[in-house]
């Protein structure tokens, strides 16, 4: 793997080089940015794959609850185009599955907006439901708009400043990107993280300490995706299409014998893959067994809901939360910005 990343290293020069010309240009007004008039908050990251945007999303949503919070998301792997709201009849075919998953968890409460050109998005939500608080679910590299407030996430494990320029690392851009956040949040962080080594985090990322923030996943208890009723399982076949399954493998270990049949990140599931997941479950015969899988990929499988096969098999969804340290600190951070003037938006 390391001599891999050495043979990558000088496509990454060019890539980070042609992305920091790309950052410059809009820093001087070469490039043109749209300012969001509204109260926004960007999620995003340098990081490619899972840094657990969408659990932020949602804790900032619920936070946000008396300040008319609206999601505005790309909608990544829809088979749609152009800025749609969400409506009753979506799925994750017309919106995307992350998309599509707020919708379901929110209702009607909290709208739902898909958009490549994200200022599309931003002008759609003021035309149907004005003044509401944006969060934009990744668009932190989206520079043709500005949020009035940029979160970037980076996970413990693998941090920002351990890493380099795609294609020989993960980043997105390089580090001198994080220059324009506000709060850097750590995610995925294991149960207790030491004073010091949060103070050596902060350090390495150049970042004041007091807007640094280290969170951890708690996950809750496993959901029917149809209508199974739970029978405590011998076996656990653990059904994923995300970025990153492994925490959720070594979590469920903890309880149960469990095999992993990982597809690729927003994996749509067809009916060549859930005879494959039939297969698997035959070689369980006789043993109790349940498949899991995560809330993200759930909302995938309704698409095939209709389907007896998919339905006569015991799927549960892993829900998961997400616990701040220094939460009340964040969240008045927050909540001030909110509640304030937009400055960082003038």
């Amino acid at each position: 793997m390391q001599r891999l990343r050495l043979l990558l290293w000088p496509f990454s020069v060019v890539y980070g080089f042609i992305v920091s010309i790309r950052n410059w240009l809009f820093d001087k007004g070469f490039l043109k940015t749209y300012v969001i008039p509204n109260k926004s908050i960007c999620v995003g990251n340098i990081t490619v794959g899972g840094t657990g945007k969408s659990p932020m999303t949602i804790y900032i949503v619920e936070l946000l609850r008396d300040f008319k919070p609206a999601i505005l998301s790309r909608g990544y792997g829809r088979a749609t185009k152009g800025p749609i709201l969400a409506g009753e009849n979506e799925t994750a075919s017309t919106i995307g599955d992350e998309p599509y998953m707020y919708r379901l968890r929110f209702g009607k409460e909290v709208p739902v907006v898909v958009a490549e050109e994200r200022k599309l998005g931003v002008e759609l939500l003021n035309q149907q439901v004005p003044d509401s608080t944006i969060v934009l679910d990744d668009a932190f590299q989206h520079r043709k708009v500005k949020a009035g407030l940029q979160l970037v996430l980076t996970t413990f494990d693998r941090p920002i400043f351990n890493d380099h320029p795609f294609p020989a690392g993960n980043l997105r851009e390089t580090r001198r990107g994080l220059k324009r956040a506000d709060v850097v949040v750590v995610t995925k962080c294991p149960e207790i993280v030491e004073g010091t080594t949060k103070t050596l985090f902060a350090q390495k990322l150049h970042f004041p300490a007091e807007k640094v923030f280290f969170t951890k996943v708690v996950y809750g208890d496993l959901r029917p995706v149809f209508s199974a009723f739970w029978e405590e399982p011998e076996t656990v076949l653990l059904v994923t299409g995300i970025a990153n399954p492994l925490p959720l493998k070594q979590h469920l270990e903890k309880q149960y014998k469990v095999e992993l049949m990982d597809f690729p990140d927003h994996h749509v599931f067809t009916t060549a893959d859930l005879q494959r997941i039939h297969q698997k479950v035959a070689t369980f015969a006789g043993r109790r067994f349940a498949i899991v899988t995560t809330e993200k990929d759930a909302v995938r499988l309704l698409g095939l809901a209709e389907t007896e096969e998919v339905q006569s098999l015991p799927w549960f969804y892993q829900r998961m939360s997400l616990e701040i340290d220094r939460k009340e600190a964040f969240n008045n951070l927050l909540l001030k910005y909110v509640t304030g003037t937009n400055e960082r938006s003038r």
